[in-house]
């Protein structure tokens, strides 16, 4: 019987090594570069990450712009003649941008485990109707802010319970300024076991930047040389067909 006890306590003991090991090891994070500069000819760029998870698990990045209302035009037929608007929809506490990256395998391309994870769009969506939310998906995707990057995340061993792993995202042609949360969820048999994040920024430079600082910190000036400007284009098209089609 003492030898019994003594076994399930070497076993108990044993189980509560590994699991503290497990739980104790570290999910890490590295951003490059942690700062964006969007400038005249910005046109996207990459983001790599870099990192540890714990063995067996899958690395699931989550890239997210700053939460705010966002608000749209609700379209349709009038009297089921004339396409009008008829309302306003708004969306409560979502991200501009929401970018998930993966390995090969764990997204899957949205099955019932991925979704019992809560990592996905779905998790931002709040008490927003469905079928909005899902209107909305449809037309911030266009625009590459919500997209789902599969295959991106690689791993190597890295021992000590950890593998390393590695990604590379892309970031889109309309990114705005702003700080954007980068975070890193450990999955492991369809349970997020740890996770980590940081931030990084992107700022303007040139000549969006000029805009920028003349549109909110002049606001009579840019409303009257965006009024100018446009005249110029006017007359500018003008000009243009005028000698296109002139006396044959």
């Amino acid at each position: 019987m003492k030898k019994i006890t003594t076994l399930i306590v070497a076993l108990a003991s044993l189980l509560l090594s590994c699991g503290a090991a497990f739980a104790s090891a570290p999910v890490t994070l590295q951003t490059s570069p942690n700062l964006l500069t969007i400038g005249t000819t910005y046109d996207g760029t990459s983001l790599s990450l870099s990192g540890t998870v714990p063995e067996g698990c899958e690395a699931v990045i989550r890239i997210t712009g700053e939460r705010k209302d966002t608000h749209f035009k609700k379209k349709g037929k009038a009297l089921g003649l004339l396409w009008m608007n008829l309302g306003s929809v708004e969306l409560h506490d979502v991200p501009g941008l929401f970018l998930i990256g993966t390995d090969s395998k764990t997204y899957a391309s949205g099955g019932p485990e991925w979704k019992q994870l809560d990592l996905g769009f779905d998790s931002v969506k709040g008490e927003t109707d469905q079928l909005i939310f899902d209107e909305f998906i449809k037309l911030v995707s266009r625009e590459g802010l919500y997209e789902v990057q599969e295959g991106v995340v690689n791993y190597s061993a890295a021992g000590n319970g950890l593998q390393n792993y590695t990604a590379v995202m892309q970031l889109p042609s309309s990114l705005k300024k702003g700080s954007y949360t980068v975070e890193v969820a450990a999955v492991r048999a369809g349970k997020v076991l740890g996770r980590t994040s940081g931030t990084i920024d992107a700022t303007l430079e040139g000549f969006p930047a000029l805009l920028s600082s003349i549109a909110f910190g002049h606001e009579i000036a840019y409303g009257v040389s965006a009024v100018i400007i446009a005249i110029l284009a006017g007359l500018l098209m003008t000009l243009i067909f005028q000698e296109k089609g002139g006396v044959h």
